[in-house]
């Protein structure tokens, strides 16, 4: 008798994703629960967020010079993320430092996805820097808030070791992305020609492979990872933290995230000890009652 039970829906289905961002991995260190949550009933942001995105903003501005032409499509989105890639190695090898590049990577089949907030060269070696807003106004951060940092930029650090070696490139994305099929608007074209494209950068493949190439041939990559908070009412720096890569310990917390993602656990709340986490979050006593007492 044949089965008639439907397949079975993956996680990336129930949240309606192609991808897996760092972000999401590095959630999964704060309360899983809550990053599940958001993705099933919308994201909202709060002062702090907001303030946290201006400060990143104005940071991204310092060094960076955007692409005049604007995309409407998410092929030219796609594109014009590749070039302004591009422009933010160059501006690194140029500078010694430079800031937000998005990386691509694979993990137990899973296209992941990040953006690094900066990148410095320091002592010969490329260092990632992440940038922090906390309403602390104190030095001391508590490992518990921290985690999810750390974890993220240390997936960071593998990723972008993995693009530099050439273990990921645009063969592999377009396994994900389609972008060999994909074209650009003719408007979009139109402007880069006015910018003064060569005619074999005007597709996505192309530009996608400089991309890959200029990153792969970076400098050797530090293994101290540097976390810069910053206050986000004063602005001022509260602490910096500096992490040493190890690739032991990412490959386990990623062994742990994923077994969410794979289907084979639910999504934890947080642990009876971090309870507090729950008094700032917006699920807390509506869609999540694990800790809530009437």
């Amino acid at each position: 008798m044949p089965n008639t039970n439907p397949p079975k829906q993956s996680i990336l289905q129930k949240l309606n994703k192609k991808s897996i961002s760092a972000k999401d991995i590095a959630a999964q260190f704060w309360c899983e629960k809550q990053m599940e949550l958001s993705y099933m009933y919308g994201f909202k942001t709060n002062p702090a967020m907001d303030k946290g995105s201006a400060i990143h903003q104005r940071m991204q501005r310092e060094v960076y010079k955007e692409l005049t032409v604007p995309p409407t499509t998410w092929p030219d989105s796609m594109y014009k993320q590749a070039y302004d890639n591009v422009l933010t190695i160059n501006t690194l090898l140029e500078k010694g430092m430079a800031r937000e590049l998005k990386i691509y990577g694979a993990v137990n089949g899973y296209l992941v996805v990040g953006q690094i907030d900066e990148l410095r060269i320091s002592g010969g070696r490329v260092m990632i820097v992440e940038n922090k807003t906390t309403r602390s106004a104190g030095g001391l951060m508590s490992p518990q808030y921290t985690k999810p940092h750390i974890v993220q930029i240390m997936m960071y650090r593998k990723m972008l070791g993995e693009l530099k070696q050439r273990l990921f490139g645009f063969n592999n994305l377009d396994v994900y992305y389609k972008l060999g099929r994909s074209t650009l608007s003719p408007g979009f074209v139109s402007g880069l020609r006015d910018m003064g494209f060569k005619e074999e950068m005007l597709s996505i493949k192309p530009i996608y492979e400089k991309m890959f190439n200029v990153i792969s041939k970076l400098p050797e990559l530090s293994d101290s990872l540097l976390l810069h908070y910053v206050n986000s009412e004063t602005r001022e720096q509260v602490s910096e933290i500096t992490i040493d890569y190890k690739d032991e310990s990412i490959n386990k917390d990623l062994i742990y995230a994923l077994k969410y993602w794979n289907g084979q656990r639910q999504a934890s709340p947080v642990p009876e000890e971090e309870k507090w986490k729950c008094r700032s979050c917006r699920f807390f006593g509506d869609k999540c009652l694990v800790w809530y007492q009437k």
